[in-house]
């Protein structure tokens, strides 16, 4: 089993320092919340330009993008991590953003309507060649993105084979709720980010709210 490494981020209960370590297992989520959207990839391959989830509780259209301009392009790699995994799945494959990375951004469609209390998780890691860096953002009418309220708006993934659990709450983000043009956004940076090789990985892609 691969080494987790987990870090948790409550902005309902606490500040978040960007990395802080927390020792504990599982995420805390509203008792009321259900799972909307879940991206486990173990069924796609090859080069991908965008994917959709494995797994949605709407008829919503939520998907996974990486649109820029360079060489960068989204991929699978495998295996997977075992972090996050839901609805009794196996970890299989994951998805990889490719460098240059600094010129294309990872786009998560995530319409919200019938929903409120809104968390993403993910689990994620570089190679060590990859972006050092994950830069967070978010948009309520589908183009302008920005970080109000955002208590983590970096975080450094750990190299694979090592995994970590990222937390993204939006619960205390009201025109987050009920909203069909929620997206969140991943830039990347560090010095590494604009080579030519390596990456960063994202598995089991989560997104947990509680219905009005």
């Amino acid at each position: 089993m691969k080494k987790l490494l987990y870090l948790i981020c409550f902005s309902s209960l606490f500040g978040c320092t960007t990395d802080r370590d927390i020792a504990i297992a599982e995420q805390k989520l509203d008792p009321a919340s259900e799972l909307i959207y879940f991206w486990n990839f173990n069924s796609i391959s090859g080069t991908v330009t965008e994917v959709l989830p494995d797994y949605q509780a709407t008829k919503a259209l939520a998907k996974i993008s990486y649109p820029g301009s360079g060489a960068g392009y989204m991929d699978v790699f495998s295996p997977g991590y075992d972090v996050n995994l839901r609805k009794s799945e196996e970890a299989g494959s994951g998805l990889r953003a490719r460098n240059p990375s600094n010129t294309r951004s990872l786009i998560l469609e995530l319409p919200t309507t019938g929903f409120k209390k809104v968390v993403l998780s993910y689990a994620t890691a570089k190679t060590s060649s990859g972006a050092a860096s994950q830069i967070f953002s978010y948009t309520v009418n589908g183009s302008d993105y920005i970080t109000d309220g955002l208590t983590v708006r970096s975080f450094n993934p750990v190299d694979d084979p090592s995994s970590s659990l990222l937390q993204l709450d939006f619960s205390s983000i009201p025109a987050v709720n009920n909203n069909a043009n929620f997206k969140v956004k991943i830039n990347f940076e560090g010095p590494t980010a604009s080579g030519a090789s390596g990456n960063n990985r994202f598995d089991n892609v989560a997104v947990d709210a509680v219905p009005f």
